[in-house]
């Protein structure tokens, strides 16, 4: 592939390849950084990709793996600055931030798989379609994945709030 073909064929993708960066990144920046890793490891691939017979999804899977490992790094902290500021009058405000944080727990303790189908479907509003596209799956198995995730959490909820107690 020559420099025109690879912008004829893959600079165009780059609206959507950064859509789906952001979605999973949350950020901005770190999008574009992607959208940019990916316009380079295609451009040092750029000789392979005459036997690719679908260049979009092709890019799209990398630009997931890249996403992910870069998801991977990233670990939920709590901005003990932001908690001290509150006032002691917000405590449904902090109730609120725990609940948040124990939702936060229990996915990030979901298999990897799961974790990610959970945050595209529920919090990114990913269709099943784009993200069976994503994760090179079936629409059925997104929809059973997410059922899994989604009773997973349930659970581990249930016993925080339950103070580990069955039945209560």
């Amino acid at each position: 592939m020559n420099k025109e073909e690879f912008q004829d064929k893959i600079i165009p993708l780059g609206e959507k390849m950064y859509r789906l960066a952001f979605r999973l990144l949350e950020d901005k920046e770190a999008a574009r950084d992607m959208l940019q890793e990916l316009y380079l490891k295609l451009w040092e691939k750029r000789h392979e990709l005459r036997e690719v017979s679908n260049i979009e999804a092709y890019a799209c899977t990398i630009l997931k793996n890249k996403c992910l490992d870069k998801i991977r790094l990233k670990k939920t902290t709590v901005d003990v600055y932001q908690l001290a500021s509150l006032d002691d009058n917000s405590h449904e405000q902090m109730d609120k931030t725990e609940g948040m944080m124990e939702v936060g727990k229990a996915i990030e303790s979901l298999p990897e798989k799961q974790r990610l189908i959970i945050q595209m479907r529920d919090i990114d509003n990913y269709s099943f379609e784009e993200i069976a596209q994503v994760l090179e799956t079936t629409e059925n198995n997104i929809r059973v994945q997410l059922s899994a995730a989604r009773r997973n959490v349930r659970e581990q909820l249930l016993k925080v709030y339950n103070y580990g107690i069955p039945g209560n």
